[in-house]
């Protein structure tokens, strides 16, 4: 563990010196994330949130999206570092404020591929073939890479995991962590978020986040 845990643990941040740079690539909690950097600023040590969006294929090809939180000169220091991984590369804003626009990026990811999820299901229950209402929307204001990518994976059932319902229903739910603790209602994404939870209750965690497809289509088919 990095901090270590238990009185005499001996974590990663026991052995850095005054003035390292801890840069965070996973999607952490904001509010533990603003805890880290506070413990590390006591040693006089940066703590970086920069989470990354694109999945693997963009983590392979090195052309990531990276969202950033941190000090201007903890941005600066830790460029070299994601320019490896990443191709467009933003500073957010202060520590958290990576891990904030992470939050974001997943909520907007969560609830598309359940709308996309429900369109689909309408389409089929009224005898339009989903892979039609796909084609159909391409160019319009309802576009988008969801569409392009997760919309394929639904029309196909390919539900090999690029991306599991169980990391996406963590994420959602630290987005609701945060929104209880902004006093922010998000009654869209508490809605969403029962569908995940409908998927790792079925034992289909382990699926590729567009599966998502079944837990709607299976409420259908308990809908009176």
């Amino acid at each position: 563990m990095f901090f270590g845990s238990g009185a005499t643990a001996h974590g990663i941040a026991n052995t850095l010196k005054p003035g390292s740079l801890v840069i965070d690539m996973g999607t952490t909690s904001v509010l533990k994330t603003r805890y880290f950097a506070t413990k590390l600023k006591v040693i006089g040590s940066e703590w970086v949130d920069a989470p990354v969006s694109g999945g693997t294929t963009a983590a392979e090809s090195g052309s990531l999206t990276i969202m950033v939180g941190g000090s201007m000169e903890g941005f600066e220091r830790s460029l070299p570092w994601l320019k490896l991984l990443g191709e467009r590369i933003t500073h957010v804003g202060k520590t958290g404020a990576g891990q904030i626009a992470k939050s974001a990026n997943q909520m907007i990811v969560g609830l598309t591929i359940g709308a996309v999820a429900e369109a689909f299901t309408l389409a089929h229950a009224n005898g339009v073939e989903p892979a039609k209402i796909r084609e159909a929307l391409f160019g319009g204001f309802a576009h988008s890479r969801i569409l392009e990518l997760h919309g394929e994976r639904m029309i196909k059932e390919d539900f090999e995991a690029r991306a599991k319902c169980s990391i996406q229903r963590k994420d959602i739910e630290e987005a609701i962590e945060l929104a209880h603790a902004s006093n922010c209602s998000l009654p869209g994404l508490e809605t969403n978020l029962t569908l995940w939870d409908y998927m790792i209750e079925k034992n289909m965690g382990h699926l590729d986040h567009s599966a998502l497809l079944l837990a709607v289509l299976d409420r259908k088919k308990q809908a009176p």
